[in-house]
């Protein structure tokens, strides 16, 4: 009896050596699927938790192997496969035991019956017929559950959107017929009315009750649509006068299918303060302080100002600005700068006073502005001149574009247009007859996931009829971060006696780069520019080449770039670093 017990001990320990490997890792493989199926299927099975990991016993691999054949079947169905067949096997190796998956997936279920049903107001309502255009499967089509879901799931949040409150399904199913591989769909959807958008009103605000309806775009007895209150309460964070904005509907409260919207405000600080030290290759080292007060008065009313000082220029700004009929895009504004530049033997000082009107329509900006400045300005040794003028103006501007889904500060697609004029006549506090024009364009166009081109343009004229009279804000230059890049700032244009740059009748500023996502926030760059400023349309245009590195930091893009003057070999490579959005 002893030697049968000690021959049976000595048989389970070495089934458990060879059942049991010390060494040996598990792997999983299927085999017969591919792409989002095959990732589905991985996810799914309960064996792939224990890949890479050292094999347990063999009891335990063969039952998750077998328990994955029934996992990997559920996994399929989703997609259509109701007929599919998986087949298991444990292959054991020294270093490594593969359990392998092979799936025949048979024939695809399709869509037999299709049958939907609106009820109540939605049948009606044009924005569910063209959900149903876009998604409503037809006989014979691949039945998919997660598209099916995906119709569900559209039509309960199109109505949560615009207002059907009530709204349900009452009959929802999905019939698969295995032997005949179709699946019969039913939906009935009782979107029930549609409600009402009732009475808005605001709690613990500080502001003028007037100002805060200018904010609203909807009416009362107008249909329902969450849109509208997110805009709403978009345009009042936008605002800067509240620290927090909550709207809500009070669905609990409605009446006669009226829903009234309550919007709950707090106070943002009234008073703003800047300081923000920074560093471009246009104006050396510079530092800037600012004080803004949100609201001066309960009618909205702000106050802005900042001081900007630099190697090359330094800036005092101050506005006032009143809210427009629609506050969070119209306003006007009193402005008074003062501006003392130096540069390169280019000296100016200005003093301006304007008013402003602003309006935004959807993608278009416009900008009427009447100011009047008086500028001292010089070029060398040239004595100083003055100059005085009462100009009016306008700018219209275009914009549109969109941007990476992985990455808002850059933009996938999208352009600007702009279009200035100015001018001023001399029975009109003016030295001079003067009129001008400036047209700028940009351009992005992403070419694939990796690759962009981005293209911009600008053009400008001046007719007057004395252009010394003329201070250098009022002039045209090329050349800089933003202009003509391998050229310095403002350096490009006709020159005096002592050949100083004193600026032409006519500009442009073209460039064309394209630019490589070598990872997700880092880009490299490729381009050309061509441009100068000149007195007349024939003279010779500069061009330069250069190549930079783009990093997309959390407030827009850095850009670092080298350029060479082409028609300056002699001079170095010039080094340009600005800070902004693309467009």
């Amino acid at each position: 009896m002893l030697i049968v017990v000690s021959l049976c001990l000595l048989q389970v320990s070495y089934a458990q050596s060879s059942w049991e490997p010390s060494d040996a890792k598990l792997a999983v493989r299927i085999e017969g699927i591919e792409g989002q199926l095959l990732q589905n299927a991985r996810a799914y099975i309960g064996i792939k938790a224990l890949e890479g990991q050292t094999v347990p016993s063999i009891f335990r691999v063969r039952y998750l192997a077998r328990k994955g054949e029934q996992e990997l079947l559920t996994a399929i169905e989703p997609y259509g496969f109701y007929n599919a067949q998986v087949k298991s096997e444990v292959i054991e190796g020294d270093d490594t035991w593969t359990v392998l998956y092979t799936v025949e997936v048979g024939p695809v279920t399709t869509y037999g019956d299709v049958n939907i049903e609106l009820t109540g107001s939605a049948q009606y309502d044009a924005a569910f017929q063209k959900l149903l255009e876009e998604r409503l499967p037809y006989r014979g089509q691949p039945f998919n559950h997660q598209d099916y879901e995906s119709l569900k799931s559209g039509l309960r949040n199109l109505a949560a959107e615009r207002g059907y409150y009530d709204a349900q399904f009452s009959t929802h199913s999905i019939k698969v017929e295995r032997d005949k591989q179709i699946a019969n769909m039913t939906l009935v959807f009782e979107s029930g009315e549609r409600y009402l958008f009732g009475e808005t009103s605001f709690c613990c605000s500080f502001l003028n009750e007037s100002l805060l309806e200018r904010f609203i775009h909807h009416q009362r007895g107008e249909p329902f649509n969450t849109r509208a209150l997110l805009d709403l309460q978009v345009d009042l964070a936008g605002s800067e006068y509240f620290s927090t904005v909550e709207v809500s509907p009070r669905w609990d409260q409605a009446t006669t299918n009226q829903v009234p919207i309550d919007v709950t405000l707090s106070p943002n600080k009234r008073d703003r303060y800047q300081v923000g030290l920074g560093y471009g290759t246009d104006t050396g080292a510079r530092i800037t302080m600012g004080f803004d007060r949100r609201w001066v008065n309960d009618r909205g009313h702000r106050l802005s100002s900042v001081i900007r000082l630099s190697e090359v220029q330094n800036t005092g700004y101050v506005s006032y600005i009143i809210p427009g009929n629609d506050p969070a895009r119209d306003s006007y504004s009193f402005n008074g700068e003062i501006t003392d530049r130096s540069f390169e033997a280019q000296r100016s000082k200005l003093y301006r006073a304007s008013f402003k009107d602003i309006r935004h329509y959807d993608r278009w900006h416009r900008t009427y502005q009447l100011a009047y400045q008086r500028e001292d300005f010089s070029f060398g040794d040239e004595p100083t001149t003055s100059s005085n003028f009462l100009i009016p103006s306008v700018e219209w501007s275009l914009i549109e574009s969109s941007s990476l889904p992985a990455n808002r500060n850059i933009i996938d697609d999208g352009y600007r247009i702009s279009i200035m004029l100015q001018g001023a006549h001399e029975n009109v506090l003016a030295d001079t007859n003067f009129a001008s024009v400036k047209l700028s364009a940009k351009w992005v166009h992403r070419l694939s996931d990796e690759w962009r081109v981005l293209m911009r343009s600008e053009v400008g004229a001046l007719q007057t009829d004395d252009f010394d009279a003329l201070g250098s804000t009022l002039r045209f230059f090329a050349g800089g971060d933003h202009s003509v890049r391998g050229y310095a700032y403002q350096q490009l244009g006709p020159t005096n006696d002592e050949g100083v740059v004193v600026g032409g009748r006519f500009m442009t500023a073209n460039s064309i780069e394209v630019d490589y996502a070598f990872k997700s926030n880092w880009r490299v760059a490729l381009f050309t520019d061509i441009g100068n400023s000149m007195m007349d349309w024939n003279d010779r245009l500069k061009q330069s080449v250069g190549f930079g590195i783009r990093w997309v930091s959390p407030i827009g893009p850095v850009r670092l770039d080298l350029a060479m003057a082409m028609d300056e070999p002699s001079n170095p490579w010039r080094l340009h670093l600005t800070l902004g959005p693309d467009l």
